[in-house]
């Protein structure tokens, strides 16, 4: 299994940046990488437990891969699977932000099993580059809703 985590500190309380982060429909705004359909709604709100996205990479060029999330507990954690459209037997994200002095620690856990082999070094620096713009549009998204007069 591959794991990689990305962790930043974004200048914005938990519940702007987790907002920002569940915002699925919302991707394609923040992040030139991802556009996303909601297959399923969840509960208790639309991107909440249970809900199905399905992610295309390249705004819609390229459909990319079906998520089901597993966990929804605003505003402090995030979590999903990927159940079809990659070849891996298990791939999971959790998100966890904590809010302290200087904003929301974000901290991003993804972690890989692939149904071939492949080297873990190349695993994690794929989930890196794809992991890395969308927390870097969440973190400009969610200080540009700060600063909104």
């Amino acid at each position: 299994m591959a794991t990689t985590t990305l962790t930043t500190t974004v200048p914005a309380p938990p519940a702007v940046v987790f907002e920002v982060l569940t915002d699925h429909r919302g991707y394609a705004d923040i992040t030139p990488l991802r556009a996303v359909d909601m297959e399923r709604d969840g509960t208790p709100e639309p991107n909440g437990l249970g809900a199905v996205r399905v992610i295309y990479v390249l705004g819609r060029r390229f459909p990319a891969v079906r998520e089901q999330v597993t966990e929804y507990r605003a505003p402090h954690r995030f979590s999903y699977r990927i159940v079809s459209g990659l070849p891996a037997r298990d791939i999971h994200g959790t998100v966890e932000l904590t809010g302290g002095p200087h904003g929301t620690r974000l901290e991003y856990t993804h972690e890989v099993r692939l149904s071939f082999p492949m080297p873990a070094a190349v695993v994690r620096a794929g989930s890196r580059f794809v992991i890395g713009f969308l927390v870097r549009g969440v973190a400009r998204e969610a200080v540009r809703r700060v600063a909104r007069p």
